[in-house]
This record gives structure tokens, sequence and C-alpha cells, in this order.
């Protein structure tokens, strides 16, 4: 609780915080913390929910160490937060790169109900309420974990009998860019619960190769099918790559560099973050 009172700068969140991180938390509904080290507005969050570790260790770390920081040389025109959940990720990078535009991509729609009012702080970010995928479609998510506090994780692919699902929409990657007139990615980052491969492989191929830079998770289910490995390879013709485990992290994360600016990055290393709770 110290720990993210210092942070955060704020009692509240840091009672918030603490509470979460227990297995059977005792807090519910939704609240707001200002982010003080930021862009100064108010961050909402779902109490006794992830949506706390993901603030934590996206927002509230020092500079450069942030899981998604990245160097202000790395082209950032146009940025793809694919998997926006509530918006975290997008807040961050627009505050990083404030000349960029962010487009966040997320399904669910308890997600993008949060994420809705996330993104209204800043003029950059363009919510869109869909997943991305080949085709257009509808799918069947489900919850991604057993963990109650795990609202935000919902997949494709972990799906169990007897579990509710939520039917979301999914739009064909390719109608989506150019619908919304982008024909320079400059950076995406992808956080999709094992669907990494079907959105990444759909992007058309002169757009994916100009791409300066991918970041995200490898989940357990794409890497047991494995269509991780499979996206690797593909990624490869263009990318130089980068994979790391943490200990404590039941997943992957990736950095995919484009070989035409990797030689300005070789001594750069990510910082993952170990464990968010």
């Amino acid at each position: 609780m110290l720990r993210a009172l210092l942070r955060s700068g704020n009692t509240q969140f840091a009672k918030d915080f603490a509470d979460a991180a227990r297995q059977q938390p005792q807090l519910s509904g939704r609240a707001t913390m200002v982010w003080t080290r930021g862009d100064g507005k108010p961050v909402h969050y779902r109490r006794g929910t992830t949506d706390l570790g993901l603030i934590n260790s996206i927002l509230l770390k020092r500079e450069g160490a942030g899981e998604y920081w990245l160097p202000d040389e790395v082209p950032h025109g146009t940025i793809l937060d694919i998997g926006g959940n509530i918006g975290v990720t997008s807040r961050y990078l627009a505050h990083r790169f404030p000349k960029a535009k962010i487009h966040t991509f997320e399904p669910v729609p308890t997600n993008v109900a949060v994420l809705r009012d996330n993104a209204a702080a800043v003029s950059s970010v363009t919510v869109h309420p869909y997943g991305l995928g080949q085709e257009n479609g509808s799918f069947t998510l489900q919850p991604n974990s057993d963990d109650l506090r795990n609202q935000g994780n919902f997949s494709l692919t972990a799906q169990k009998e007897g579990v509710t699902g939520v039917q979301v929409e999914v739009r064909a990657v390719a109608d989506v860019l150019k619908d919304s007139n982008i024909t320079q990615v400059d950076i995406i980052k992808i956080d999709t619960e094992g669907a990494e491969w079907d959105i990444l492989s759909a992007i058309p191929p002169e757009v994916l190769s100009r791409v300066s830079w991918i970041y995200g998770e490898l989940h357990t289910e794409s890497i047991a099918n494995p269509t991780a490995f499979k996206l690797l390879d593909y990624l490869s013709q263009w990318f130089v790559i980068d994979v790391h485990k943490p200990l404590q992290k039941q997943n992957f994360n990736f950095d995919a560099c484009n070989k035409a600016i990797a030689g300005q990055f070789r001594e750069f290393r990510r910082r993952h973050s170990k464990a968010r709770f």
C-alpha cells in the first residue's frame, strides 16, 4: 500500500490497490484517481479488479520504467492500441507521444464503458468499440481467468463449457484501416488474449512491413496451438524480434523492431512488468 501511495500520491487509490491485491477484494464500483505524474487528469477504474494493477504498471512507474515506454526516436505519428481494455495504455501513449494519433480497439462492452471515460480526457485518442480480425463478424468471448478480479480480459481461444460469454463485434482490419484513412502505422501495441496472429496477419503487408515497432503479449493459448511461433516467424520478414518471459507472469512479452531502424536501438531493452500486484 505504501508503494502505491508514494507512486500515485492518492490515499484512496492506495487503499483500493491494496484491496485489489487480495484474492477476494472487498471493494467494488467505479472510482477515479488523478494522474499527477502524467497528464494531471482523472483516470477511471473499477475497484476490486486488475484495473488497478494496469494503472500501477503502466502509469505509475518512473520515467523509462513503464511497461510500454519507448524511446523518443521511434517514429510515432500513428499508433494502434489493439486490445485497449479500459484505455490505460492509450492514455499513457497519448502523454508519452503528445503529437501522435492513437486508435484504440476494444470489443468488450464493460471495458468500453470505462475506456470512453478515460479517452475523453485526451483529444488524440479515437475509440473503436469493436475487435479486429480477418473478416467482419461476431464472436463469443469468455473470461480468460477464474479470478473474479480479472474483469477486463476475455478470450476467443480459452473457451470452457458452462461459462457464460459475451457476444462482440469484429471488423476486418483491412476495411477498418481503409475506412479510417490510415495508410501509415508507426507503432502497434497488441494484447488480445491469444488472437494476435489472426489480427496482425490480416494487416495488409504494405502497411505492416512499414510499422516501426510492435509490442505486446503472447498468451499461453496461442503458444500451445502454436500460432504464437507462427506469428513471430511471419513478422521476422521485416522485424528484429525479442521475446521475454518474466518468472512471475504466465504470458510472454515480445517486441518487434523494424529492420530498417533496428540499428538505432541495439542497446535498448524494454522494461517488462514482473507482476502488476
